[in-house]
């Protein structure tokens, strides 16, 4: 037979963690693989619910049935006769798919890679030049198109124009000595962290072995 087994400390502790890191962060509903939704569902939504008033229930195509990991959500609408025998029914939900601009950078990457047989390897340098030359485009992209609307060739319009003014009243009035201490800061920190990691780890390693002497 086959049953379902769910350690709700451990998620209660491990969702406490998440809060002390971020404060932002909060439960608003649990995912699966798989787009079947059974009895079994049920069981941990209802487990959901006490973390949430109105816990969203995320499924994946892990299978790629249809070419693509589908993705669906739903949330529980109780049924049943009041008194009596109750249950519940998932209903879909939209959902609207948001990534920050560092997550966008790493999807981009690996949407990159569709059909190589390559190993990936991620090269920040690389990356960052990459970003650069695809920033520069859209800059010539724009000035193109800001020449042609001051000439006439274009027709103007007031919510680009809007949009594109915020764009530059949010870009900082920074020389180039201060862009170059603040990257020469920032490649420091990047080292002291990746020191700190090698150091971690080789820890990590005495431990282990430490722990297979005694």
């Amino acid at each position: 037979d086959e049953e379902v087994s769910m350690d709700m400390e451990y998620a209660m502790r491990i969702g406490e963690l998440q809060k002390k890191v971020n404060t932002n962060m909060y439960t608003v509903g649990w995912y699966s693989s798989g787009i079947v939704i059974n009895e079994y569902s049920s069981l941990i939504h209802a487990f959901y619910k006490c973390q949430c008033p109105t816990p969203v229930h995320l499924t994946l195509d892990t299978q790629l049935k249809e070419q693509k990991m589908k993705i669906n959500t739903h949330i529980a609408l109780p049924i049943g006769v009041k008194n009596g025998t109750e249950g519940c029914l998932f209903s879909p939900v939209p959902y609207e798919i948001l990534g920050t601009d560092t997550e966008k950078v790493s999807l981009k990457f690996f949407q990159g890679l569709r059909g190589s047989k390559k190993v990936p390897t991620f090269n920040e340098p690389e990356q960052i030049v990459s970003s650069c030359d695809e920033m520069l485009s859209q800059i010539n992209h724009v000035h193109d198109y800001v020449k042609k609307v001051l000439s006439g060739n274009a027709p103007r319009d007031k919510e680009l124009g809007r949009q594109l003014m915020e764009v530059v009243q949010a870009i900082p009035n920074l020389d180039n000595d201060t862009i170059i201490d603040m990257l020469n800061s920032h490649m420091q920190d990047l080292l002291a962290v990746e020191y700190l990691t090698h150091l971690t780890r080789q820890q990590l390693a005495i431990t282990a072995r430490i722990n297979q002497i005694l």
